[in-house]
């Protein structure tokens, strides 16, 4: 009788299986995509897996976290897309995000002079009409870089304004320059490559949705099943140990004979896998993948760390006693800014300030009336990462009163806190894109998300972002990828053990 019970309670807990063992999985990340991968093999019965996230919190780019009386995302923000949005779906019957207002910012020089709203607006509609037409605007004038094709197109388009002299050109080129690389995290927009527009599938709907007093790591909570039910929630929590920095994924199988994989944090602390799943950055990759494994990556797969891109984008957020901008009687969502060629010469000159002409705008923020975000764009937030926060706080304030003092009884912001993630060794920025050297080398998402096989066994799996071939760049992209890393485990072992290891 006592050994019938034993061998039932081994049978409840799972550690005898008429199939073969529970394979042990590590995932790499507690991001999107490490998350998303955890919670889809526990749902099919894969309780052998365990997530290090070398950051004290899980998230990964998606950063929630408290400032003044609201809170804030210094990564993801918003939804982009509803239909095919995996996080659109998720949220939507919840009712606690909302829709953007389709309303455009005024633009203004960087010395405060209000730029005609006609005229502005026109410009702008132009740009976003390249930006969204169907398929890509390749022709014979643009067959390499977006900017080569976008400057050539909006120039054609200037001609159209007789009132736009050669300084106010010059001008929006380079605004419409910092908002693409918002889009498209790279130093210049001469350095995305023409591809993106018919490698990136945009999801239909509304760019902007907004989470309305909460932010996105709220998507966390509803991947775990935490919210809007607390007692359904997974373990995952449980299984994720922070403050974990691998640095050795060791699949020589040198020391073993069962094909597993040894993984090493920087505590020293060692675990065997018999799968890893990868969701570092793009930026860690590139960062390293000379030290990280052992043996050495394919150079396949090297290739494709190394072609495809990977930048930077920034924000600065900005509380203040009253709304002096009037967020609620307005009908703009921000204000623009035009930056002179001489004032970026200016600004460049001084390692300090080097960051400002990459600052697009400064914004409202959806249901926080009382704070405004500066965006920055591209090589700018890697610039920003180098200058101090009190330093920063002073750049701001004195950018905001010369931008808006004219029209607005600008006041002084009573706190700051600002992104910096390219200075963060666990992400060495914010998320990828397609390159010149990306077309160049003909590196693609699809192949970097190819796993590393041997003995017909995928032994290290690769999530993230940076490795979905249709929504890179994005927080649906990065759920999709984990979602895909875990299926390929439940397919796998449905295949070779006849049903999926405890498949509900």
């Amino acid at each position: 009788m006592f050994y019938c019970l034993i061998f039932l309670f081994c049978l409840i807990s799972g550690t005898i299986s008429g199939d073969t063992k529970s394979p042990r999985i590590v995932i790499v990340g507690a991001g999107a995509a490490g998350i998303e991968a955890a919670t889809k093999l526990l749902e099919n019965g894969f309780e052998n897996l365990l997530i290090l996230e070398a950051e004290d919190r899980i998230g990964g780019r998606v950063n929630t976290v408290k400032f003044d009386n609201y809170v804030v995302d210094l990564g993801a923000q918003w939804i982009h897309g509803e239909k095919g949005n995996v996080v659109y779906e998720l949220v939507a019957p919840l009712n606690i995000t909302a829709h953007s207002v389709p309303n455009l910012p005024d633009v203004y020089t960087s010395t405060g002079e209000l730029i005609d709203r006609t005229l502005s607006n026109n410009l702008t509609d132009a740009y976003f009409d390249l930006l969204y037409m169907e398929g890509s605007p390749v022709g014979d004038k643009c067959e390499n870089s977006v900017g080569e094709c976008f400057e050539n197109k909006l120039k054609e388009h200037f001609m159209r304004h007789p009132e736009l002299n050669e300084t106010l050109q010059e001008q929006f080129l380079w605004l419409f320059e910092v908002t693409q690389i918002g889009f498209d995290p790279a130093d210049s927009w001469h350095d995305i490559s023409i591809d993106e527009f018919t490698n990136y599938k945009l999801c239909d709907g509304d760019q902007g949705v907004n989470w309305k007093e909460r932010g996105y790591g709220t998507i966390f909570d509803i991947l775990m099943k935490k919210f809007p039910n607390p007692e359904e929630e997974l373990p995952v929590l449980n299984k994720t140990i922070l403050n974990s920095e691998v640095t050795k994924i060791d699949y020589s199988n040198e020391d073993n004979e069962d094909n597993t994989v040894k993984i090493t944090t920087l505590d020293g602390s060692e675990y065997k896998a018999d799968h890893v799943i990868m969701t570092s950055s793009l930026g860690v990759l590139k960062a390293q993948y000379e030290t990280l494994f052992n043996p050495s990556l394919p150079t396949k797969k090297i290739r494709n760390i190394k072609g495809l891109g990977f930048g930077n984008a920034g924000k600065i957020f900005l509380a203040f006693n009253d709304t002096w901008f009037d967020v609620k009687e307005s009908n703009k969502v921000g204000y623009k800014i035009l930056w002179s060629k001489e004032e970026r010469q200016r600004l460049d000159s001084n390692p300090k300030t080097r960051w400002m002409p990459y600052a697009l705008g400064v914004f409202f923020v959806e249901y926080k009336p009382r704070l405004l975000c500066i965006w920055i764009s591209g090589k700018g937030a890697r610039l920003m990462d180098d200058v101090s926060d009190e330093e920063l706080l002073e750049q701001s304030e004195q950018m905001l009163y010369n931008l808006l003092s004219k029209d607005y009884n600008v006041s002084r912001p009573i706190a700051m806190i600002r992104s910096k993630w390219h200075k963060n060794k666990h992400f060495r920025g914010t998320y990828s894109f397609q390159s010149l050297e990306t077309r160049r080398t003909n590196s693609s998402a699809l192949q970097l998300s190819e796993p590393i096989i041997k003995m017909g066994k995928p032994i290290i799996l690769f999530g993230g972002e940076a490795t979905n071939a249709d929504y890179f760049s994005t927080v649906h992209g990065a759920i999709g990828s984990g979602w895909r890393e875990a299926e390929r485990l439940i397919n796998f072992y449905g295949k070779n053990n006849g049903k999926n290891v405890g498949t509900k």
